[in-house]
């Protein structure tokens, strides 16, 4: 996280077509299957630090764990049977296959990183596109299966925790004085989700037109925009009622401290609050990293992975309130 835990993460993804091939809905299992190893085998030497994961051999448990960790994206895990991730060991690159577009790569990275992920990502492009000549027009740059993708075949996007925004009402006017940067506002996981946690996801809308640095200089700027404007919000959120603010702070501590069951929207509206209780300054953290990591980790399916076991719903909720409150209690406190 960034010292004050607005950028959480920093994300590019690149969309990619091998030449003369249809699209991946229209491709049989042959060609299919052919294309994940064309893409593994040109990692060349890089191979060994990365592995190979095919849906068709995944638990639905597993891809729904890797889908809450933003490793993979919901149209891969329930679109083309033949898809596959390309994952690397410590989980900051995916090189998704067959997902709407023959090849999709993506690099993550925690906090204020979005020059260093393009750097990342770009080599592995580099890398993969040595032994695959991708589909390309001269005028129309990257041709991509979704026409909003065309061109540079780029989403940069930037995941931000902004609570001051959301409880002042201020987003919408906000995301507006930004739109001359052509950028579209979504939930954690994308278009159509919910926001519970205060975390949105900020990325270009633009792809045609526009060159890879040009959306990189875009988002950064938008986001650097919509933080000033977060750090405003906080400011006028404490000043304008901060006792309840702090009251409902100190209350969401206690629960997530000691809950017996918790379900997953109360866990997240609770900690968005934490942590906003961690920017004033109520709060002290140890370790937040650690507390960061907790928002995966207590989704249902990496639960239940870590546990060993499915469970229902009740017992989800009861395993995530043992959980969070013992991370919450070793390095959150007073």
């Amino acid at each position: 996280m960034s010292d004050d835990g607005i950028i959480i993460s920093s994300r590019v993804r690149l969309a990619r077509n091998i030449a003369g091939l249809p699209f991946p809905s229209k491709l049989d299992s042959e060609r299919s299957l052919a294309i994940t190893q064309k893409v593994y085998r040109a990692l060349g030497k890089a191979r060994e630090q990365y592995s190979i994961i095919r849906i068709s051999d995944m638990s639905d448990l597993q891809g729904e764990a890797l889908k809450e960790m933003h490793l993979i994206s919901d149209d891969l895990l329930h679109g083309n049977k033949y898809a596959a991730a390309i994952l690397n060991k410590s989980n900051d690159v995916c090189v998704m296959v067959n997902e709407e577009d023959h090849i999709r790569e993506q690099c993550i990275l925690p906090g204020r990183k979005l020059k260093d992920v393009y750097t990342k990502i770009n080599e592995i492009d580099d890398i993969i596109s040595s032994d695959n000549k991708f589909a390309f027009d001269p005028r129309l740059g990257y041709l991509t299966s979704c026409p909003t993708n065309v061109g540079t075949g780029m989403r940069a996007s930037a995941l931000m925790f902004l609570p001051g925004l959301s409880l002042t009402n201020s987003l919408e006017r906000c995301m507006n004085a930004v739109s001359r940067f052509d950028l579209t506002v979504r939930g954690e996981y994308g278009e159509g989700t919910s926001s519970e946690s205060c975390m949105y996801q900020i990325s270009n809308q633009k792809s045609l037109g526009l060159s890879e640095s040009d959306i990189i200089s875009n988002v950064t700027a938008a986001v650097e925009q919509i933080e000033k404007n977060e750090i405003a919000a906080r400011k006028a959120l404490l000043s304008t009622n901060g006792t309840a603010l702090r009251d409902n702070i100190m209350r969401a501590y206690g629960i997530l401290s000691n809950a017996y069951a918790l379900s997953g929207k109360e866990f997240m509206q609770r900690m968005a609050l934490v942590k906003l209780g961690i920017y004033y300054g109520f709060l002290k953290c140890e370790d937040p990293a650690a507390l960061e990591k907790l928002i995966s980790t207590a989704k249902p399916a990496n639960m239940m992975l870590k546990a060993g076991k499915t469970m229902d719903g009740e017992e989800r909720d009861i395993y995530r309130a043992d959980a969070v409150s013992s991370v919450v209690g070793k390095v959150v406190g007073k």
